[in-house]
């Protein structure tokens, strides 16, 4: 009996840890604009859409997120898929100026409530400037 369930327990394990594994943070492969939006280009691997987060200065936070006070635009992030992963844009306009811009993926999970919301993570920053 005690093999049984150490090997269900290892098997969980592999299960379990291969999942973990495979939900990686999301990529912003690119930032532009157009017309005065931010276009980007990204990949949210197995994370749900998050946010598009724009910001006067590139400081994060320790958990990835921009510095509250240097952000200019938070949106709902609203991707088109592409061949390579997805594409936004911005629904407001920005000043002419340099941002820095970064996306957000959520972590689903069935234990999140508005208590203990599901975990974000966020991609890596990109510059753009706005012409």
């Amino acid at each position: 009996m005690t093999r049984v369930f150490a090997s269900a327990l290892a098997i969980g394990t592999i299960v379990l840890g291969s999942a973990a594994a495979a939900t990686g943070p999301p990529h912003l492969n690119s930032a532009a604009s157009h017309k005065r939006h931010v276009v980007v280009t990204f990949t949210l691997g197995d994370l749900a859409p998050g946010d598009i987060v724009v910001a006067s200065h590139a400081k994060t936070q320790p958990n990835g997120a921009f510095v509250k006070a240097n952000i200019v635009l938070d949106e709902p992030l609203k991707p088109t898929k592409t061949k390579t992963g997805s594409r936004a844009r911005t629904a407001h306009r920005l000043a002419k100026r340099r941002y820095w811009v970064e996306v957000s993926g959520v972590v689903v999970g069935l234990d999140c409530t508005p208590h203990k919301p599901c975990r974000t993570d966020w991609s890596n920053s990109r510059r753009v400037t706005v012409k």
